[in-house]
C-alpha cells in the first residue's frame, strides 16, 4: 500500500473487479510500461511497472486482497469520521461567542502587559516633563497643520 494511489487506481480496475478483469488490466498496462517495451525513460519505466506488479500482485491473492480491501475500509471510515469531527468544529466556532471561549493570560502574559503599560506611562511622564523643562506648551498645534 504505498502511497495515497490505491491498487485499484493504479490498475485502473473498479473495487468490485473479476480476477479476469485484473489480468486483462495488468496485462494492458505491463506491456504498456516494461522497460523494454516503453518509451519511457528506463528509471520511471521501472518504478511504474514495479507498482503495477506489486498492485497485481496484492490483488490477485485472495487473501491479500481481503486485507487490502479492509485497510481501504479502515482509511475511509477513519477519514470520514475526521472530516465530520473537523466539521463539527468549524460549525461550533462560528455559532460561538468569541468572548465566551476566551482562556484566562498566563504569568508570562500578564508580566508582559503590566511591563507593556509601565513603559507606557513612563514615556508618557518623561515626554511631558521634557516638554515643559524646554518651555514648550503642551497644546501645541502642529506644524504642519499650520501651512
Amino acid at each position: 500500500m504505498k502511497g495515497e494511489i490505491s491498487y485499484y487506481k493504479i490498475l485502473g480496475v473498479d473495487e468490485n473487479a473479476s480476477n479476469h478483469e485484473l489480468r486483462k488490466a495488468f496485462c494492458k498496462l505491463s506491456i504498456e510500461l516494461h522497460p523494454d517495451t516503453t518509451s519511457l525513460e528506463i528509471d520511471d519505466a521501472k518504478s511504474k511497472f514495479q507498482e503495477v506488479l506489486e498492485a497485481y500482485e496484492n490483488l490477485n491473492n485472495s487473501n491479500l486482497r481481503e486485507i487490502y480491501d479492509n485497510k481501504l475500509k479502515e482509511k475511509s471510515r477513519i477519514k470520514k469520521h475526521n472530516t465530520k469531527v473537523l466539521n463539527n468544529l468549524i460549525i461550533d466556532s462560528n455559532n460561538q461567542n468569541l468572548e465566551g471561549n476566551r482562556r484566562p493570560f498566563s504569568n508570562g502574559e500578564l508580566f508582559s502587559l503590566f511591563l507593556l503599560f509601565i513603559i507606557i506611562s513612563i514615556s508618557l511622564i518623561c515626554s511631558v516633563f521634557i516638554a515643559s523643562f524646554t518651555g514648550k506648551e503642551l497644546d501645541t498645534i502642529p506644524i504642519w497643520l499650520v501651512k
